[in-house]
């Protein structure tokens, strides 16, 4: 059970706030539809939430929540001088969540400069919720990748049985660690080696051969790259699983190449059942933890927030 302190309205709050980042790679895979529910149904709990459409190309968080928004994302980059989030932050038609909105996808925002997506960083970090879930853009653009590592260990990755959702979600996370390495070195020669091969294994190997490197830095080198990959503990969700066999193999076959080329040990938060109700309230703009309250897709959702922690 998660530490609470007490508050007379709704009852509930964490001493600090828990960031949760929903990426995996392929587009369509249901980033949204699982961080839209999972917000609505911690939110209905008691539990302030603050859910942030970092898609900056193709925002849809509005459509699946059913809403729409005067502020956008773009009017945050516009701000002139120190940028506050809070300016642009929804209420929405349920109680305890509250909105970041996407952007509308011109061409500007959807690149934001440098020091803009730094900016935006550490305002999400610092924003007052017991909960904030952030939804990304698919692929693995370095704007995704620094949104996914605002987080060591609560990184979802959303996929689907298939093999093609399984590699994807496995090069997005490989891209994420090597963005974590790049950056933790700041080094143009990391940098090129980083963009020549395929797995940790293989760069570990490279540095414990390489003459540039004399036996006890390699081995410094060598520990500081494996602590990297270890640090990072991301959560799997398999989507659109027929039954919970299905969801369980395909979760161990990404965690297993995980394990074996990036020394990663991802954990599996759980799974959603294929169910044609989830169409029915992406068109209808309302939740299916709230159109269709007892279908399994729900239970899952439940059995999911219960795993995060929030009863």
């Amino acid at each position: 059970m998660r530490l609470v302190e007490e508050q007379t309205v709704p009852g509930l709050k964490r001493v600090t706030p828990e960031i949760l980042v929903v990426g995996g790679g392929k587009g369509g895979v249901g980033k949204t539809c699982l961080s839209v529910n999972v917000a609505v149904a911690v939110a209905r709990k008691g539990w302030r939430v603050i859910l942030v459409d970092a898609d900056l190309s193709c925002s849809n968080v509005e459509t699946v929540l059913g809403a729409s928004f005067d502020s956008k994302l773009d009017d945050f980059f516009y701000q002139k001088g120190t940028k506050d989030l809070h300016r642009i932050l929804c209420r929405t038609d349920f109680e305890n969540l509250r909105v970041v909105p996407g952007t509308t996808g011109l061409l500007d925002v959807a690149n934001p400069r440098y020091q803009q997506k730094v900016a935006l960083i550490r305002e999400l970090q610092q924003l007052d919720a017991d909960l904030i879930i952030v939804d990304l853009d698919a692929g693995a653009h370095l704007n995704t990748l620094d949104f996914f590592l605002m987080t060591e260990t609560n990184g979802v990755l959303v996929i689907t049985p298939e093999k093609t959702s399984i590699d994807n979600a496995f090069k997005f996370l490989r891209a994420a660690l090597f963005r974590r390495i790049e950056r933790y070195y700041q080094s143009p020669e990391v940098a090129l080696l980083l963009k020549r091969i395929e797995s940790l294994r293989e760069f570990v190997r490279c540095v414990r051969e390489s003459k540039a490197f004399d036996p006890p830095h390699a081995k410094q080198v060598c520990g500081d790259l494996m602590a990297i990959a270890r640090s990072m503990r991301p959560k799997i969700v398999v989507n659109r699983a027929t039954n919970s066999y299905e969801a369980q193999i395909a979760a161990n076959i990404l965690s297993k190449y995980c394990r074996q080329r990036l020394m990663i040990k991802p954990e599996t938060l759980g799974f959603l059942y294929f169910d044609k109700c989830v169409s029915e309230a992406v068109n209808s703009g309302v939740p299916f933890v709230v159109s269709h309250p007892r279908q399994k897709i729900t239970a899952c959702v439940t059995d999911i927030s219960h795993r995060l922690g929030y009863f």
